[in-house]
Parts: C-alpha cells; sequence; structure tokens
C-alpha cells in the first residue's frame, strides 16, 4: 500500500495516524505541505526515521523546494521524485490511500 500524505503533521492527527497503520514492505509518499514532516529536529523526522527500513519514504522535489527546506537536511533514506514518478509509484503499489 501506498500511503500519500499532504497535509503538515503539525496541523492535523493524519500523520499520527498514517504512522499507526503502515504496515511493513508499504510506502509513504510526502507531497505538498507534507514534506514539512521532513524538517530536521522535528518530532515529525524522528518518527519517520524510526519506520522499519522496509517502508519505502517518497518526497515530491519540486513540493520541498517551494517551501524553501534545505535539500542537505532530506535524510538519503527518501527518494525524491517529480510528478510523473507519482503516478507511477501509484501503479506500483495495490493500494492507495491518501491521508
Amino acid at each position: 500500500m501506498l500511503h500519500i500524505l499532504r497535509h503538515a503533521p503539525q496541523a492535523t492527527s493524519r500523520f499520527a495516524s498514517s504512522l499507526r497503520v503502515m504496515g511493513p514492505r508499504q510506502g509513504l509518499l510526502l507531497i505538498e505541505d507534507g514534506v514539512y514532516a521532513l524538517l530536521p529536529r522535528t518530532t515529525s523526522l524522528s518518527a519517520l526515521q524510526l519506520l522499519p527500513s522496509s517502508v519505502r519514504l517518497y518526497a515530491i522535489e519540486s513540493d520541498i523546494v517551494a517551501r524553501g527546506l534545505a535539500m542537505d537536511d532530506i535524510p538519503q533514506r527518501v527518494s525524491l521524485i517529480d510528478y510523473a514518478t507519482f503516478v507511477q509509484l501509484c501503479t506500483q503499489y495495490e493500494k492507495v490511500l491518501s491521508w
């Protein structure tokens, strides 16, 4: 399953809810304000780093740039993708859940 998070983790409980139901070999794609979960020294980034290594993490690169996040601060574990790859991911995973 691919989980898509578009809201800032601080704004709603969706971030915490998505992490609670995340299973092994699933994926989490951060888009729009969801990329704020990657801010350094935050509880949201710490939570992402605690996910099993079998969970794939993705983020839309243009959303990171648009929100002024420093590319050097993005963990290596996070695959930066574009919107065309976003569409491909949606077809690769059996199910897609948007938060």
